[in-house]
């Protein structure tokens, strides 16, 4: 029997990608840098691993990690978070001689995650994104007498919309660019596009060749926290024809193994725009898996070098929801309590599938409250937490 390791058990795209090749018959081990993290409650797991913070302890969580390798002689390693995705692919020749991984090079992945190095490359294949401003290319003072605000002072490199200041009026911009300088570094200036058209997420998988062997679309309904948070419900939607150029981006770069584009619809133009390209899974997997497109198995068959034809078609109009704890704190931050509630207690929808509930493997909502528990009792985790989303 395959043995596979899933990281980042603390997230809801390990547990899709857990329950995927779990209920195939893999054998699974989860693994984070705490015990009683949300996946690893999930019928499917078979052995827990806690490993040595990937953040705070770089070098010892590899060590730890390639020792395990050795010693459970895993067929396949899926990272999911961006700690564990570079990493692993920094130091892919090391394990690469243990076991199987499906990932970019470290250059690429780096690349990818650096919103303004991700921006300047689209502009340089045209692919539309808001406008953005450099500083070491355009002064300070300059910048703040050419934009139009509002706008948005974002860093370089974080997740979930952290450090991200929104700024209403040129008064306000010195005190929010220092704000998020001293924090992470130098960041970039972009223009604030309202998310009144719609924010569409492109979940894709590229073999070695960097061609793309599935797709799937999908747009945001509802994001928590409200300022450019994950999807607390989302729905699976056609493939546009702006998608495939949106993919040039990554052909570009010699892309291997899954990635997430973040894209928004300018309204005001009649443009999509491209925001951020995340170099891993996403955390709505579920709903692509559900739609028709199983990514992690995909993955399992390109490390195997199985055959098969690139998944183009799915199911669109499924709806997706990340109940415990997205769509209840979304209902507490939202203006339209009334009509939220009444589709918060729609359990009945038979069109719907979740991120975290499952009849057939129910125990990661216990989990989700371990987990719930070991984030507010630590001081470094209830910082992430919190500090998702952009600010005013």
């Amino acid at each position: 029997m395959n043995k596979i390791l899933v990281m980042d058990g603390q997230t809801i795209a390990a547990l899709a990608i857990i329950r995927s090749l779990g209920e195939k018959g893999f054998e699974i081990h989860c693994g984070e840098d705490f015990r009683y993290n949300l996946s690893s409650f999930s019928k499917y797991v078979k052995k827990a691993v806690v490993y040595p913070s990937p953040v705070t302890r770089p070098d010892q969580f590899c060590d730890f990690v390639l020792n395990l390798t050795k010693q459970e002689r895993y067929n396949l390693i899926i990272p999911v978070a961006d700690d564990t995705t570079l990493l692993l692919s920094k130091y892919k020749e090391k394990f690469l001689r243990y076991t199987k991984l499906y990932l970019a090079d470290f250059s690429a992945v780096s690349k990818l995650g650096n919103k303004g190095e991700v921006i300047k490359i689209a502009q340089k294949l045209s692919i539309p994104v808001p406008a953005t401003y450099f500083p070491e290319d355009t002064g300070i003072e300059e910048i703040k007498n050419r934009v139009k605000y509002p706008v948005l002072i974002r860093p370089r490199i974080s997740s979930g919309s952290r450090g991200i200041k929104y700024v209403s009026s040129r008064s306000k911009f010195d005190i929010a660019y220092k704000q998020v300088e001293n924090e992470y570094g130098n960041p970039i200036v972009q223009e604030y596009i309202s998310h009144d058209g719609g924010h569409y997420s492109i979940g894709v998988l590229f073999d070695r060749d960097s061609k793309p062997v599935a797709i799937h679309v999908y747009k945001e309904l509802k994001q928590y926290p409200l300022q450019g948070g994950t999807a607390a419900v989302a729905v699976s939607i056609k493939k546009e024809r702006w998608v495939d150029y949106f993919l040039e981006i990554l052909r570009s770069m010699k892309w291997v193994g899954p990635a997430h584009m973040d894209v928004l619809y300018d309204s005001a133009s009649n443009t999509p725009r491209l925001l951020e390209i995340n170099p891993r899974f996403w955390m709505s997997l579920n709903l692509s898996v559900k739609a028709g497109v199983d990514f992690p198995y995909l993955l399992y068959k390109l490390t195997n070098e199985s055959k098969f034809s690139p998944v183009s078609l799915y199911k669109e109009g499924l709806i997706y929801r990340w109940i415990f704890p997205n769509e209840i704190l979304w209902l507490t931050q939202t203006s339209r309590k009334r009509e939220g509630f009444k589709e918060f207690i729609n359990f009945w929808d038979k069109n719907t599938c979740y991120g975290d509930l499952s009849l057939d493997d129910p125990m990661p909502v216990i989990g989700i409250i371990h987990q719930s528990i070991h984030f507010l009792s630590n001081s470094d985790k209830r910082k992430m937490i919190f500090r998702r989303g952009w600010s005013l």
